[in-house]
């Protein structure tokens, strides 16, 4: 609980002050730097491609599947944005789709599942996306998630949270289970709670879609 605690409340003011001024109209890319150090920018490129990592989801399995590869794009999506390097001049739609795709490979390939490629990959960057969100949807989908993330914080334990985030960061599950001390079993079992709770929290509307 402690844990928790600390993040919420080094995270709180900021948050507060950030949803007052943060623009919607940031590119990615600015995005992406701005949320290193913010939790609200984050939380905005969380929204922008949430429809992008249920596309491919949702074209690479189904059912259960395709709900495990949704939570699988959106860590992929968080480990690709502290990774994001604007300087090489990689546009981060671009560099997020890889990282997100290949999260999502890699699952498959080891649950031994083949996936289908996804045709047409360059007609679906975010922007093709952003077009048809409203400032009033924009609006709705940040309070959604920040909903969101405060019923996930009150869910996950204080070591499911030290899982996840060594996960995200990109740690494997040996390196995580190293620096916590337990075994990869202990990883593994983490995760499937981590993603049996976030699956049970209500997504809004765009997760019903």
């Amino acid at each position: 609980m402690m844990l928790r605690a600390e993040i919420f409340s080094r995270r709180a003011g900021q948050l507060i002050k950030e949803r007052l001024f943060m623009s919607d109209w940031h590119s990615d890319e600015e995005l992406a730097v701005l949320a290193k150090d913010s939790m609200e920018a984050e939380g905005i490129l969380l929204s922008r491609y949430l429809r992008l990592i249920q596309y491919y989801a949702f074209h690479y399995a189904s059912g259960a599947d395709a709900d495990d590869l949704v939570q699988e794009g959106l860590i992929a999506l968080l480990y690709a944005i502290p990774q994001y390097s604007p300087e090489k001049g990689t546009k981060f739609s671009s560099f997020a789709q890889v990282c997100i795709q290949n999260r999502m490979k890699n699952v498959l390939l080891k649950n031994q599942k083949n996936p289908e490629p996804v045709e047409n990959l360059e007609e679906y960057q975010s922007a093709d996306f952003i077009d048809e969100v409203t400032p009033e949807s924009i609006l709705l989908e940040k309070e959604q998630e920040i909903l969101f993330r405060k019923q996930v914080m009150e869910m996950l334990s204080d070591k499911e949270w030290q899982v996840l985030g060594l996960i995200v960061e990109g740690a494997t599950y040996a390196e995580t289970a190293r620096k916590l001390g337990i075994s990869e079993k202990s990883v593994d079992n983490a995760m499937q709670r981590i993603r049996r709770k976030m699956r049970s929290v209500p997504h809004g509307e765009s997760s019903t879609e």
